[in-house]
């Protein structure tokens, strides 16, 4: 690894994103904040001004991962014409997997954590849930009480969903798997032939 420099100012951003750069070469039990900092090239003690601990740290990068994840995914709901339509739910798929083909570190860093839960139920209140699966949950139960679809169909349709779109996500971002067309023309064809 060799040590890259910070942008002045942006300290904190800069070791959450060499952290999770860490984590996806060394796994997790290799994380430390004095290795975080080297590929920063700044003093073991810099990080204590952003981060209190090696945990802080981890729950920070999952938290900036996910923040920019709902955001994407939150701009895509609202430049959507109907909201209650189906196609909302393509978009938001196509949303899913872009935002990851474009940044493969987030999908394996993200989920190679043991924290991170999924609960599949729609009954589940959501609180400990995976926030992007959550908000996933919530404009799908939405439409497809719209549609009068029946509530023990809604769950085995949005668990379908969110297992298209999130194997779409890492198939996509695997680095020994090729596939010869755009993966951005493609996701609203497989999505909807799903």
């Amino acid at each position: 690894m060799s040590n890259k420099p910070y942008h002045h100012g942006d300290l904190r951003n800069s070791l959450i994103e060499s952290g999770i750069e860490l984590i996806n070469q060394e796994g997790t039990k290799q994380f430390s904040i004095r290795k975080v900092s080297a590929l920063c090239g700044v003093s073991q003690a810099a990080p204590y001004s952003h981060f209190q601990s090696k945990e802080d740290l981890l729950e920070s990068m999952q938290d900036y991962v996910i923040k920019q994840f709902i955001e994407v995914l939150e701009n895509t709901i609202q430049s959507c014409e109907n909201q209650k339509d189906l196609s909302t739910l393509v978009q938001m798929g196509k949303s899913y997997v872009m935002f990851f083909i474009n940044n493969p570190q987030y999908f394996h860093f993200l989920f190679s954590q043991t924290c991170m839960e999924v609960n599949l139920s729609i009954d589940s209140d959501g609180r400990a849930s995976f926030p992007p699966f959550e908000l996933l949950k919530t404009i799908a139960l939405s439409i497809f009480r719209e549609m009068g679809m029946p509530k023990d169909k809604m769950e085995d349709v949005i668990i379908s969903l969110w297992a298209t779109v999130h194997g779409l996500a890492s198939i996509a971002t695997m680095k020994n798997v090729r596939y010869d067309k755009a993966w951005e023309n493609k996701i609203e064809d497989i999505i909807w032939n799903k």
